[in-house]
């Protein structure tokens, strides 16, 4: 019986070491219709990225004064597919990438009482209406400041 549990434990840590490399929970991803996005970020250096409603995008971006601080993003072979494209679901904690997202910025070090912008983008553009600017093939949704 023993012989039995270990393997049992031995099969179940495999199987959790050796997840899916995709995203899991991804939200439906952000459109044309999803109209305004509300961001909340959390308190700290390492704060939580948070959005309403919760859509995916394809792009986030953490800058200070147009330097980048942080920045993750979906492939960008996959943004003619809004369902492919737009796979980062809040919430997202700072300097920590979802699973099967690329990191294009390692993060920096965050200070205290400095202003940042959290920048979220998605994919494809579609109405121009809708979107803050448009560069890339991608549609600027928020530029929200915070300071930790």
């Amino acid at each position: 019986m023993t012989r039995w549990r270990c393997v049992t434990l031995n099969l179940a840590v495999l199987l959790w070491a050796c997840g899916g490399d995709g995203p899991t929970d991804i939200a439906p991803p952000c459109t044309d219709d999803t109209g305004a996005v509300t961001v909340t970020v959390g308190a700290g250096l390492q704060p939580v990225f948070n959005w309403e409603p919760a859509c995916a995008i394809a792009v986030l971006l953490v800058e200070e004064q147009a330097s980048d601080q942080w920045g993750i993003s979906t492939d960008d072979t996959t943004w003619g597919d809004p369902a492919q494209a737009n796979l980062i679901s809040p919430p997202v904690t700072y300097g920590v990438t979802p699973p099967g997202i690329d990191e294009f910025r390692p993060p920096e070090t965050l200070i205290a009482g400095v202003t940042y912008e959290l920048i979220l983008w998605r994919v494809p553009p579609g109405s121009t209406t809708e979107c803050m600017n448009v560069a890339f093939g991608a549609c600027l949704m928020v530029v929200h400041e915070f300071t930790p």
